[in-house]
């Protein structure tokens, strides 16, 4: 088994943990140093949030590899990592008033490959386990909401 997804989900959700003071200082004090450090309170609550969630679904992700016996390849699990990892600290970043100075294009570089990679890893992951009706039922539903939004 990938013992790496349930270290770095492991790491994702002490992250958000950590995360969980500066945001408490940002809502309930209004004059906390963390206000100049985090400009953008909504953002950093996302953050909070997101990190949590993606040390989950890490977690998820180890649960499945564990309960079918199997090992995902490793163009699944770096994507994988990457993406649950960076896509937070996306939010992270935002939330500060730095990514508006020199780290624009290190935020771009960010913005563009992280989404990108976690959505390549669930596919592949549901492409992989999921039952062909399952896959299939998941493509109707990702047209259907195309439509919707177009």
């Amino acid at each position: 088994m990938n013992v790496q997804l349930l270290q770095w989900g492991l790491f994702s959700f002490m992250i958000g943990m950590v995360l969980s003071l500066p945001l408490a200082a940002v809502f309930y004090q209004k004059s906390s140093p963390m206000n100049k450090v985090f400009t953008n309170s909504r953002k950093l609550k996302s953050a909070h949030i997101d990190f949590f969630m993606q040390g989950f679904a890490l977690g998820l992700a180890f649960l499945l590899e564990m309960s079918l016996k199997t090992e995902f390849s490793l163009y699944i699990v770096i994507p994988l990592i990457y993406g649950s990892i960076l896509n937070p600290t996306i939010l992270l970043l935002e939330a500060t008033p730095f990514i508006r100075s020199s780290y624009r294009f290190a935020h771009l570089f960010l913005r563009t490959t992280s989404p990108l990679a976690l959505l390549f890893a669930w596919i592949a992951i549901a492409i992989w386990f999921l039952p062909l009706y399952l896959d299939i039922l998941l493509l109707f539903v990702v047209a259907a909401g195309g439509l919707v939004i177009i």
